[in-house]
């Protein structure tokens, strides 16, 4: 019964490396998208935190000039000052439709240089039922990958498509 038992253990073992290597690292494509909706959970969570753990310590962004910390700070003052009146809620959600987002080049397992990726960013005034965009804006960023085996972007720029900039 123990010969049973140790196999049993053995087989549970290798599932589980199995389910975290190949389940749980997923492909670059889908780690390279998990990273733009980590970014767009950390902004409607209102975390500065979680969207800069997705650019790199020398990230910087091109459209408006803004370093790692010049983008926190323009995040806090967002998240501190774009508050509903009355009961003081944030007011913006960003929407990203994963479908939307594109690599260039479409990177596989093996895939060591620079990737392009592109999205466009809807913000929806987060009271608006019918989910309107107040702003499209496309974000096109270079992500790398890093020595911890996440993808982070390292540069980034930004072009309104529609609407105006709301704060």
């Amino acid at each position: 019964m123990s010969g049973f038992f140790r196999g049993l253990t053995v087989v549970l073992f290798l599932l589980a490396l199995f389910v975290f290597f190949v389940v749980g690292l997923g492909s670059s494509k889908e780690n390279l998208r998990d990273v733009v909706i980590g970014m767009q959970n950390g902004f409607n969570e209102e975390d500065a935190g979680d969207v800069l753990a997705h650019c790199t310590p020398d990230f910087m962004e091109s459209t408006y000039q803004l370093d790692q910390a010049t983008f926190r700070g323009a995040l806090f003052r967002i998240f501190l000052g774009q508050r509903d009146r009355v009961d003081k809620s944030f007011k913006w959600r960003v929407f990203v439709d994963t479908e939307e987002i594109l690599l260039d080049p479409e990177p596989d397992e093996n895939t060591k240089l620079p990737v392009r990726v592109t999205a466009p960013v809807q913000f929806i005034r987060a009271k608006d039922k019918t989910m309107t965009p107040v702003w499209v804006l496309e974000v096109s960023g270079e992500a790398i990958l890093c020595e911890d085996g996440k993808w982070r972007f390292r540069r980034a720029r930004f072009k309104t498509l529609s609407g105006k900039r709301p704060f």
